[in-house]
């Protein structure tokens, strides 16, 4: 991926909130070149930020893989 196409604006926002660069490192190179795409229509930095800050909403919050909660109760009991 070539990072001289990203954006300015996209580049400062994704610098300024590390959980939401963490994100965007792990992307594949087709996730990020989708993500630069729809930054580009963002009319304001306001946009960009709230672009920016939705990846680290989704990092902070993991999906949990409920067909393992059962796991939780696994081992010796008290009594």
């Amino acid at each position: 991926m070539d990072y001289n196409e990203m954006p300015l604006g996209l580049g400062v926002a994704l610098t300024s909130n590390r959980a939401a660069m963490d994100r965007f490192v792990d992307m594949t190179d087709e996730e990020k070149k989708d993500f630069i795409e729809r930054s580009r229509s963002a009319m304001s930095e306001k946009e960009i930020d709230q672009m920016v800050d939705s990846l680290a909403e989704e990092d902070e919050n993991p999906r949990f893989d409920l067909d393992k909660v059962k796991d939780l109760f696994d081992g010796p009991s008290i009594g």
